[in-house]
């Protein structure tokens, strides 16, 4: 156990005051500064609380640590209070003789060597992320760079512990290099692997990341898109995505075959949850559960599955080639992907099945179809065929208009009938 009193100034500026660390729980060596992790004692007593102590190593890290404590000043400033940073307690950046200094409320430890994570683990980190880069671009910043060793992670929960190369009144183009660079962190978090967009978001975008992701982790995948696809969405708009990402249990992972198409898969135990492994819906494993006790306690014969109703037959599809018929199958994929999700449905939007069609105004058999009717001949009126009611284009009934003017027709004599 190590422990150290450090004399730090405070950012509500009250002068320099006396920190209690406890450095017991590691440290980090970096190329700027080396990072302790332990608890500290904040000024005026209290209740010791987790903390990462950071020590400049150069020239370099002390430029880095004075300009995190100006970002903090800014952040101070407009009064920012969000989960997905930390606390700054103390700092001492100009002192000639000691080293830059600074120490932080922090919430887990570094995300290094973390991933890859199950899909239900997968939402709640990249809410994180991008509600921090927005509340970053909302007070004109932005982060300059993003690497596992500059967040930390409790198991459930995200926080960025380094602000060092933000920078403030950034361009378009720094703020869209944040989200990719979130976007290939993300990668990096699902697979295991490096991702093309880089640390600083400067790389190319990999189709085939995209393909995989979609394949693997069809929320995640659906989600960050538009990052792939270079339409350069601010954190905002990603975040507005994630209304279709379910918060917990309707997972959209999808059913491998027996084979292993991805070098990050491996075989594990069921309790490791630090890797990619197949997991499948609550409401699915419960049905699972239901169909083997009925089995068990019904005669052999009544105890075989009926066979699932045929699917209904998807639209044919117009005929497009080249970027064409890959704009129309991301629009297509998309818009059920949004619309599912949001009613509640598990969506797949990587096999490539359409929609269910829905019948429109006068199209298929009507509510009285199948029933005995007048013989129909030359003279004789007729009714729409969905009447009563028509379907709309969303699938909902309402109402046909040659029932509604007829009724309000009536309603109107008798109110004129009462009247006078």
């Amino acid at each position: 156990m190590t422990t150290e009193i450090a004399l730090l100034e405070t950012p509500s500026g009250e002068g320099r005051v006396e920190f209690a660390l406890t450095l017991d729980q590691g440290s980090r060596v970096g190329a700027r500064y080396r990072s302790h992790y332990g608890t500290v004692r904040p000024a005026g007593g209290g209740a010791e609380v987790e903390c990462v102590y950071k020590v400049a190593t150069g020239a370099m890290g002390k430029r880095v640590l004075s300009n995190e404590v100006a970002v903090w000043g800014g952040l101070r400033m407009e009064d920012v209070r969000a989960d997905q940073f930390g606390t700054l307690l103390g700092f001492d950046v100009d002192s000639p003789d000691d080293p830059a200094r600074l120490v932080q409320t922090r919430r887990g430890r570094p995300l290094a060597g973390t991933s890859p994570l199950t899909a239900e683990r997968l939402r709640q980190p990249a809410h994180d992320l991008f509600t921090a880069l927005r509340v970053l671009a909302d007070n004109a910043y932005a982060l300059g760079e993003l690497s596992p060793g500059m967040l930390l992670w409790d198991g459930r929960r995200l926080q960025i512990a380094d602000l060092g190369n933000a920078v403030g009144q950034p361009d378009d183009l720094r703020a869209a290099r944040d989200v990719r660079a979130a976007a290939g962190l993300l990668f990096w978090l699902a697979s295991g692997e490096e991702s093309s967009f880089g640390p600083d978001g400067a790389g190319p975008a990999d189709e085939a990341e995209l393909r995989w992701l979609i394949r693997h982790h069809p929320d995640l995948g659906m989600v960050l898109r538009p990052v792939f696809d270079e339409e350069v969405p601010t954190a905002a708009e990603v975040l507005a995505r994630m209304e279709g990402w379910p918060r917990s249990g309707d997972t959209t992972e999808r059913e491998a075959p027996g084979g292993q198409d991805s070098p990050t898969e491996q075989d594990v135990p069921e309790d490791d949850d630090t890797r990619t492994v197949e997991i499948h819906s609550t409401a699915h494993a419960a049905r699972a559960g239901r169909t083997a006790r009925t089995a068990r306690a019904e005669p052999a014969e009544r105890a075989e599955p009926k066979p699932p109703p045929p699917a209904p037959p998807a639209p044919p599809a117009p005929p497009a080639t080249g970027d064409a018929s890959r704009a129309i199958e991301n629009y297509r994929r998309e818009k059920q992907w949004l619309g599912q999700r949001r009613h509640g449905a598990p969506a797949h939007p990587s096999r490539g099945s359409a929609p269910p069609f829905r019948p429109g105004p006068g199209t298929g058999p009507g509510p009285g179809a199948g029933r005995p009717g007048p013989a129909q001949g030359v003279g004789v009126p007729s009714l729409p065929r969905d009447f009563p009611f028509r379907v709309g284009d969303d699938g909902r009934r309402r109402p046909h208009p040659a029932l509604v003017w007829p009724v309000v027709f009536v309603l109107v004599v008798l109110i004129l009938l009462v009247v006078l």
